[in-house]
């Protein structure tokens, strides 16, 4: 009992945020769980939405891949801006944005009709990456962000428990669109708490690590125009690496959860509530696998930064082990089991990759270098995951499952290998601090 309350002190929210406020956490914690419903429930719901307008796998494959990529083209700009405004009030615009368009997908009459509601929800969507990732990094500080982004990632996990339940329930009850008219009501509430949000000083803690005084860590910098936000961030080696990894690291993570729902429908033959059910039950998995691993993860990044770039690198090895099992389970019992120990593993990749962004892009960048890792993973969601589906087409769901399997361990494989260039990262962007430029260290 002593051990469970230490646990539970351990992630209080003001333990979280190391007695810092804990507001901006909560609020864009919210914003995070409801912008999960939506997008959960599209994916449970696929399979009817894919006979609804009698699309081939291939077609319901390419709506998700195309809205994907289409958003992406929108979070560019999307990035490039949040470098230079109210970070906090685009954060509200883009989640009223996804409200709204949320509730246009439950009214698509037609199929261009459903690609264009399901752009502009990811449009709106696409502000939570730069803006929630780069004011959780100035509102907290670096020592901090493994644990915050911890949590903030969790609520993911939570919309994925009530977004598959419910769609899926309501789905089954009264057809696939009334879960989209449903949850844009409670992402338009936390749109009043945003509201209240207030901007925090770009780079704060990283000029307070670096030797400055309170006055100049509060100072504001010039932003970096567009390819001059590339060259900045593409000197940092860390970065680089990261950059290389996300064409495969994109695949895994769009194409694992689309093949899965279609995987209890075809192979399982699971209908709409059930296969919503499965998913809301191993959702809590993610949630235990990070709020398990996560603190010693923290402890050991505070005297090595790199680990957590070998930590996401093992899950993924990992993860492309369990996926071989589960792409051939003998039936839905194992199938559901290698599901969970998936959600308990791929759970802990997000707050870790992010953190570790936070660390070693400059502040003036950071918002920008959230979305450049989204940039770079536009090959696997525009190219690969719309071949996938044909491969599906031609030889089953199962032999695509399989094809997750080197992706995942490409992936990990560059990333492990980025690792070593952590620490020297920054240290070259803290001397660049006290030396009052953006300079970075030279392209090896």
């Amino acid at each position: 009992m002593a051990g469970l309350k230490k646990w539970f002190d351990e992630w209080r929210p003001a333990a979280v945020t190391l007695g810092l406020p804990t507001f901006p956490l909560l609020v864009l914690f919210g914003l995070n769980v409801v912008d999960e419903l939506d997008r959960a429930a599209f994916a449970v719901l696929l399979p009817d939405i894919r006979d609804y307008f009698h699309l081939t796998n291939a077609k319901a494959l390419g709506i998700v891949s195309a809205t994907a990529l289409l958003a992406i083209f929108i979070e560019i700009p999307v990035a490039f801006w949040a470098d230079r405004a109210n970070r906090a009030r685009m954060a509200a615009i883009g989640a009223a944005l996804w409200g709204v368009f949320s509730f246009a997908t439950g009214l698509a009459p037609t199929v261009f009709l459903l690609i264009l509601a399901r752009v502009g929800a990811a449009g709106g969507k696409s502000v939570v990456t730069p803006t929630h990732s780069s004011l959780l990094s100035d509102y907290y500080a670096p020592e901090a962000r493994v644990k915050v982004f911890s949590w903030h990632r969790q609520a993911s996990a939570i919309g994925l428990i009530i977004g598959p339940a419910l769609g899926g329930v309501l789905g089954q009850a009264f057809g696939w669109r009334v879960p989209f008219f449903l949850f844009a009501i409670p992402t338009f509430v936390l749109v009043a708490f945003a509201l209240r949000l207030h901007e925090p000083p770009r780079g704060y803690y990283e000029r307070l690590s670096a030797g400055l005084s309170e006055e100049h860590a509060t100072a504001t910098e010039t932003p970096p125009k567009l390819w001059e936000s590339f060259r900045i961030l593409g000197r940092v080696k860390t970065i680089r690496r990261i950059w290389w990894a996300m064409p495969f690291l994109s695949i895994a993570l769009v194409g694992i959860g689309s093949l899965l729902a279609l995987v209890y429908r075809d192979v399982f033959h699971l209908h709409a509530a059930q296969r919503g059910f499965v998913a809301a039950a191993i959702e809590p998995l993610q949630i235990i696998g990070v709020f398990v691993a996560i603190p010693f993860v923290a402890k050991i990044t505070a005297k090595d930064p790199g680990f957590l770039l070998r930590f996401v690198a093992v899950v993924g090895v990992f993860d492309g082990l369990i996926i071989v099992v589960l792409a051939y389970a003998p039936n839905v019992g194992v199938a559901i089991g290698m599901n969970m120990l998936l959600s308990a593993t791929i759970g802990t990749l997000a707050p870790a990759f992010f953190a570790m962004i936070s660390i070693v892009a400059p502040g003036r960048a950071r918002a920008f270098a959230f979305t450049t890792v989204t940039i770079f993973g536009i090959p696997g969601a525009a190219v690969f995951l719309p071949l996938i589906g044909s491969f599906a087409d031609s030889y089953g769901i199962r032999a695509a499952m399989l094809t997750m399997v080197p992706i995942t361990l490409a992936a990990g494989f560059v990333l492990s290998s980025a690792s070593r260039f952590v620490a020297d990262d920054i240290a070259a962007t803290q001397a660049a601090v006290r030396a009052g430029t953006a300079a970075v260290p030279a392209v090896d």
